[in-house]
């Protein structure tokens, strides 16, 4: 509560105010003044600085991104940047600098390359970005995207900076044409160096690959369904074979039982139509006739001598015995006749003992004690000839059948054996041909990579990619961009009156007099009876109203001065009477 009187009892009128004013005046206007001169001062004498701006254009390439793709995929932003950092080193700053002597030798003296090239690329040098909206052809969405930037430079010599700023558009454009054309002449190298290491790498592998499939021939997996037709085919051909071999077989038995009953000679027909039988089986029937004799009787019998000299004659006539063929199928009808008679007989019966001798002398001579050179001797009955032939033909054909099905039964084992391998093989093989197609896909990624590589190389060095395109080349300016000579001097006039201002507080701070019947009644702690206005003379009169025409006179004068900063450092008073009576509907 004694806060919130004291708060009352404090404060001060508009008219309180108005009196510290008056009262002040010379505290007031005397640092106005003083802080307006210097800000005029600083407005007039701070030494103008001039820009020179090229805009340079990010133009798209000519050939639409669906048919040709340039390897270079970087943002314009990122590319602008880098080119930045590229040109803006030390050794290209310090050549523009001794160039055209941006600084004199004072400077030089005392700033090192470093801060010179630091307050050229940060302070002297303006880069601005110039984006626009549009429509991400992919996404549909609508999306910022970079056209254009604007490269200035700024320096006291109008003349210079014009010069410097057509410096720096120069290092820019050549600088993003080689970096270019550098970028996609080494992806085309990489690529191609990738391409050769990629291509030697498949001749390797096809190179085993053919090895491996010449030494697992006919084990390949993509032959094993071959292999078991081969197989299944060959199987069947074995079984028609070895049917074909059946049937020659009982053939064969047919024909020598046909052919048994044949003589290899043809009948002797006398002019009386008599049949004589030829030397040949005339001489077999006298051998069968002896044994059977011989068995009977001596050696000295007239009829076994008459046997032997008839015998003897006709083998002289022949040349020989009858072959061992003859023997043994005369072996084979004794013993016939032989079980027939053990049939009949006992044992000891005389029939079954002259049997008995009969087909023991018979297997004598077919274990070869006779001889057989009668074996020579050409047949001449055509029934027997062609029998046999026929015999012949089923043997040759047997032995052909047989030596095929061995064949055959090998060919079913060396298949079976390929089959059986086949595992193995498919094993190492999907490895190697996993290896192999691996190889290709890559090698033809990279073969397709570097053609579009080549392209885009293509397409910089034709200069139909995206580049950049000046647009506005730097022009001599003709008006500084700083200092902004109209704002400092309205910051002055800010200024000074707020120091005026201030300086009256302070003053009125530190006075300790009474003034003011609101004083002297805190002062005195209670309410004077009777105040006495302060009562001015003539002289003093006169002296506010000089003041007071002074004080008109300043601020016409200021305004007129305001006005023509105005006029001569922002814009001209037509034109801005005109654009306000444009602006307020009144031309």
């Amino acid at each position: 509560m004694n806060m919130a009187v004291e708060f009352e009892e404090d404060s001060k009128s508009l008219k309180d105010y108005i009196a510290i004013v008056r009262r002040r005046k010379k505290q007031l206007f005397v640092p106005a003044a003083i802080t307006f001169v210097i800000m005029l001062l600083l407005a007039f004498l701070w030494p103008p600085t001039y820009q020179s701006i090229a805009t340079i254009l990010i133009e798209e390439q000519e050939i639409p991104k669906d048919l040709v793709r340039s390897t270079i995929t970087s943002f314009a932003n990122q590319q602008i940047q880098i080119i930045t950092q590229r040109t803006m080193t030390l050794k290209n700053i310090m050549e523009l600098v001794e160039k055209y002597e941006l600084y004199d030798e004072a400077e030089l003296k005392r700033l090192t390359k470093t801060e010179i090239a630091t307050e050229f690329r940060d302070e002297d040098v303006t880069l601005d970005i110039v984006s626009a909206e549009v429509i991400d052809p992919r996404s549909g969405r609508p999306t910022e995207a970079t056209i254009a930037f604007t490269l200035g430079y700024r320096h006291n010599n109008p003349a210079k900076a014009q010069k410097v700023a057509n410096e720096l558009v120069t290092l820019y454009l050549n600088e993003n044409l080689r970096s270019r054309t550098e970028k996609t002449a080494s992806t085309s190298e990489f690529l191609k160096s990738e391409s050769l290491n990629l291509a030697s790498q498949l001749e390797a592998l096809e190179t085993n690959l053919a090895i491996f499939k010449a030494e697992n021939e006919g084990s390949l997996p993509e032959l094993y369904q071959y292999n078991v037709t081969i197989i299944e085919r060959t199987e069947r051909e074995l079984l028609d074979s070895r049917s074909r071999i059946n049937e020659l077989e009982k053939r064969k038995i047919q024909l020598e039982g046909e052919l048994i009953q044949l003589s290899p000679y043809a009948p002797i027909v006398l002019p009386t139509g008599e049949r004589v039988l030829s030397d040949y089986d005339r001489l077999k029937s006298l051998q069968s006739e002896y044994r059977r004799k011989s068995a009977v009787y001596n050696t000295d019998h007239p009829d076994v001598v008459r046997l032997v000299r008839e015998i003897d004659v006709l083998k002289a006539s022949l040349g020989g015995d009858i072959n061992l063929q003859d023997q043994a199928e005369l072996l084979r009808a004794e013993q016939d006749t032989l079980s027939v008679l053990s049939a009949q007989y006992t044992a000891d019966h005389p029939k079954v003992i002259a049997q008995k001798r009969v087909v023991e002398q018979l297997s004598g001579f077919a274990s070869g004690g006779v001889d057989n050179t009668t074996a020579d001797v050409v047949a001449d009955n055509p029934a027997y000839i062609f029998q046999n032939a026929q015999l012949e033909s089923t043997k040759i054909e047997m032995k052909v059948l047989t030596e095929k099905i061995a064949e055959l039964e090998k060919k079913i084992r060396h298949y079976e054996g390929l089959i059986l391998k086949g595992p193995q093989v498919e094993k190492l093989y999907l490895s190697l041909q996993r290896d192999y197609a691996n190889a290709q896909a890559k090698y033809q990624e990279i073969k397709a990579k570097l053609m579009d590589a080549e392209l885009g190389q293509t397409l910089e060095q034709g200069r139909k990619g995206e580049r950049f395109t000046l647009i506005q080349a730097p022009i001599l300016p003709e008006k500084p961009v700083s200092p902004n000579r109209a704002a400092i001097v309205l910051v002055g006039l800010i200024l000074s009156i707020g120091v005026g201002l201030g300086a009256v507080m302070i003053v009125e701070a530190i006075d300790q007099g009474i003034r003011g019947e609101k004083q002297l009644a805190d002062v005195l702690g209670t309410t004077p009876m009777i105040s006495v206005p302060y009562i001015y003379l003539e002289e003093e009169l006169s002296q506010q109203n000089k003041t007071i025409y002074y004080m008109i006179g300043a601020a016409f004068t200021a305004g007129c001065l305001g006005l023509l900063l105005i006029h001569v450092f922002f814009k001209p008073l037509d034109v801005i009477w005109f654009i306000l009576l444009r602006k307020f509907g009144l031309s």
